[in-house]
């Protein structure tokens, strides 16, 4: 019996442990190849390798007056391997937050291609790690980040 209730208490450690990891995922506001509002769908163009779906982002929405300030933010890492790819997600203004009716401004950097999207999002993730090690050793230039990528890649 002894036995059994150290079994759990193990496993329930356990599942603690993974739950307070994932709780630690960096949240960024997303870099956006396209954004539609018609009507009252809400629709995001995002860069995407396979794990990205419509729970992954939460929208933070700030209004002063008429005006309606959107940002998307990614709170949950697309950690597969495919190559970035070009994914459209819709949402109705009731599930983001906002009055279709009235202006809104998104505050998300935009790109204009795939890859791009995801070294952009690779940045902002280092930059975040960076404030927290203040790592002196980053890359300086595009070719260096690069580099970087993929070797992170590789270590995956």
């Amino acid at each position: 019996m002894k036995a059994r209730n150290l079994i759990l208490v193990f496993i329930v450690l356990v599942i603690g442990l993974a739950v307070a990891a994932s709780a630690q995922v960096r949240e960024i506001p997303e870099p956006l190849l396209g954004i539609e509002l018609d009507g009252n769908d809400f629709r995001i163009t995002i860069a995407q390798k396979g794990g990205t779906f419509k729970h992954s982002f939460r929208f933070d929405v700030r209004k002063s007056g008429e005006e309606q300030f959107v940002t998307v933010v990614r709170i949950s890492r697309d950690e597969c391997k495919m190559v970035p790819q070009r994914e459209v997600l819709t949402f109705t203004a009731e599930e983001v937050g906002v009055d279709p009716r009235k202006p809104v401004f998104i505050s998300n950097s935009f790109v204009g291609y795939e890859f791009g999207a995801d070294m952009r999002r690779y940045d902002l993730e280092k930059q975040g790690n960076e404030s927290k090690n203040d790592d002196s050793t980053a890359p300086a230039t595009l070719k260096e980040k690069a580099a970087d990528v993929f070797k992170k890649i590789g270590n995956d």
